[in-house]
């Protein structure tokens, strides 16, 4: 669709991530470190001034790329994950779930260290990405809670997730799912978990910026349904983005694989509406 509208198109692997290096140094994986890693890519590329979007950790990534870097994101769209400013005081993730978001309790876990053991070989990658994309075991019982994280005694009788399969002439077949389990185990799941290890690294290094504001058009597309990231969480987004485009979808947290074509329709939209009319736009 991107390309289809005229736009050069470059998706990265976050760090840890695809065919990425997965290293075990924490602090590489921190949004300011990696947001120069985009900066460069960009530099290598020949772009000036870029569009940044992304889902999950790739849209919390695209916000701290827009305030690090606000001369070379010129708009950015985010699905799921509602925009959250650097603040003055830390608070660790325990404290936060503690008191204010008990539905990231899964984060405990993830960040942890508790699931690498378990989860090694490429069957188990599956087992471990089937229940996080909705899978459900024989009985019908998820593998997943927001509230406690990965099941594991759940997480071994998964079936493959529809999400993460195609419809074939007599069943469901996971195409998807055995190309994620073959890239996942390349170097495991120690990277991406690391991204939830990164909480004061990035808490340090944004105290430097802690007076910037996101001043470039956004879109933030929230799911309706997501149980690790409540609608109510991103209606204060106006107040710290004040070019702010706010669209709502009837899903949980995949989004793009439960309605693509509703997401990319309302991608799209924005993009005919708010970007291509703009008139600071170069050339991307």
């Amino acid at each position: 669709m991107l390309i289809d509208m005229g736009l050069r198109v470059i998706a990265p692997d976050c760090l840890g991530y695809g065919r990425t290096d997965a290293p075990e140094d924490i602090s590489l994986y921190s949004h300011k470190q990696c947001a120069d890693d985009i900066k460069e890519l960009a530099l290598q590329l020949g772009a000036d001034k870029i569009i940044v979007g992304g889902h999950d950790w790739g849209a919390a990534f695209a916000y701290r790329v827009a305030l690090w870097y606000p001369d070379l994101v010129t708009h950015l769209f985010t699905v799921c994950v509602p925009y959250s400013p650097p603040t003055k005081k830390y608070y660790p993730l325990e404290d936060f779930v503690a008191t204010v978001a008990p539905h990231f309790a899964y984060q405990l876990q993830l960040k942890s260290g508790d699931l690498e053991p378990v989860i090694r070989t490429e069957d188990d990658i599956k087992k471990f990405l089937s229940a996080l994309y909705g899978g459900r075991t024989e009985k019908g019982e998820v593998a997943f809670d927001a509230g406690l994280g990965i099941l594991l005694d759940k997480m071994f009788e998964v079936q493959p997730s529809k999400l993460l399969s195609e419809e074939g002439a007599d069943s469901w077949e996971p195409q998807e799912l055995d190309y994620y389990g073959k890239e996942f185990s390349r170097t495991g799941i120690r990277g991406p978990l690391n991204w939830y290890r990164t909480r004061e690294v990035n808490h340090k290094e944004e105290l430097a910026i802690l007076d910037r504001r996101i001043t470039a058009p956004v879109l933030f597309i929230q799911a309706l349904r997501d149980a690790a990231l409540p609608a109510h969480l991103g209606k204060g987004m106006t107040k710290t983005i004040p070019h702010l485009t706010y669209k709502q979808v009837n899903t949980s947290h995949w989004a793009l694989w439960e309605k693509p074509k509703e997401v990319n329709e309302m991608i799209a939209w924005w993009l005919e509406e708010v970007v291509f009319t703009d008139p600071r736009l170069f050339k991307l």
